[in-house]
């Protein structure tokens, strides 16, 4: 199975979660500026529970996602800063493992914040062409998420 990669919006992010754009949003981001600042707030808190920060670099697209992760603890923000980066999502269904025809892949910019509902699979970020650094808040959990192997081939590609 082969995934294109697609901009987000919050149309199509969704069903996985919601898509902010700290840059341009008016509904969840309040903007201020100075001589020599811009800033851009959440105006409530990002996710639903108190949140580590994590810091991932991610190898490249195109891809093969072999194995993917969900939390039922916790919602999961990614934010892309200096680089775009890629997100790769499925969603869940039940006990089953990822499915590779449910294999989303969406591209995040700078100042593009992507948060995942809980249950919904992902794999790690990944950058266009090059190894990618990214932030992600999500609470940790009593244990390690499991990587469960992705059943089928999923090929992500630009």
């Amino acid at each position: 199975m082969k995934t294109k990669v697609q901009e987000i919006d919050a149309g199509s992010f969704a069903p996985y979660g919601r898509y902010i754009s700290m840059l341009h949003d008016e509904t969840y981001i309040m903007h201020s500026s100075g001589d020599s600042f811009e800033d851009h707030m959440t105006k409530e808190p990002l996710i639903d529970t108190q949140g580590h920060l994590g810091y991932t670099v991610g190898s490249t697209v195109p891809c093969i996602v072999r194995s993917m992760e969900k939390h039922f603890h916790t919602e999961e923000a990614l934010f892309c800063a200096a680089e775009a980066i890629v997100l790769v999502v499925a969603a869940s269904r039940g006990e089953l493992p990822p499915q590779a025809e449910d294999i989303r892949a969406f591209i995040l910019r700078p100042g593009d914040v992507a948060v995942l509902n809980r249950n919904v699979w992902h794999d790690a970020c990944r950058g266009l062409g090059k190894k990618t650094g990214y932030y992600y808040l999500a609470s940790r959990g009593a244990a390690p998420a499991d990587w469960i192997a992705v059943d089928g081939e999923a090929a992500v590609e630009l």
